[in-house]
């Protein structure tokens, strides 16, 4: 006799989002994914590192271990600043001829290995450096369900862990999409 996968109906649909506010959460693991080309492109218009975080220290334990996402793509780097500064580590800077000058550029801490070996195939990146295992906090939104999509959460703001920062943090980094 074959054997037969079964799932209940709640199963399928998925856990519902989390409520609204605070959590903490501690990044997993970071799946670098290139944008799909469109029609007329040759390379990729976009990246995005695809941060995988989980939520910790929740006194409800059925909250601990819930995944939440941040896309992080390249045309979005604006957030990158929140999004590391939220684990109390200050962006990299790009060590090059604009070092130290007004033009400096500045990067995620930590590399990406193998992207210097595959720079068009993002999948294959791992990223190595001090943001894995580190814990923020996030406020989380609730988005609701639309154009075929679930309803799901994204990140409204990150908590700046920086001792004495002075960069203005966004407070509201939920765009809401025309239907």
């Amino acid at each position: 006799m074959a054997y037969q996968m079964s799932f209940s109906k709640e199963e399928l649909q998925g856990k519902p989002p989390l409520p609204e506010g605070w959590y903490q959460v501690q990044i997993k693991d970071f799946k670098p994914k290139a944008a799909k080309l469109k029609p007329g492109e040759t390379e990729p218009s976009s990246m995005s590192l695809n941060a995988q975080l989980e939520v910790v220290n929740n006194p409800d334990p059925e909250i601990n271990g819930r995944k939440v996402y941040a896309g992080l793509n390249t045309k979005m780097a604006f957030m990158w600043p929140d999004f590391v500064h939220a684990t109390g580590i200050p962006m990299e800077e790009v060590q090059d001829a604009d070092a130290g000058t007004e033009k400096a550029s500045y990067t995620l801490p930590g590399v990406f290995e193998n992207a210097d070996t595959n720079p068009t195939e993002p999948e294959k990146w791992k990223y190595l450096g001090p943001l894995l295992n580190k814990v923020m906090e996030v406020e989380l939104a609730n988005i609701p369900a639309q154009g075929g999509f679930k309803a799901k959460n994204e990140i409204r703001q990150y908590k700046c862990a920086v001792p004495g920062c002075t960069e203005k943090h966004a407070t509201n980094l939920v765009f809401n999409k025309a239907s």
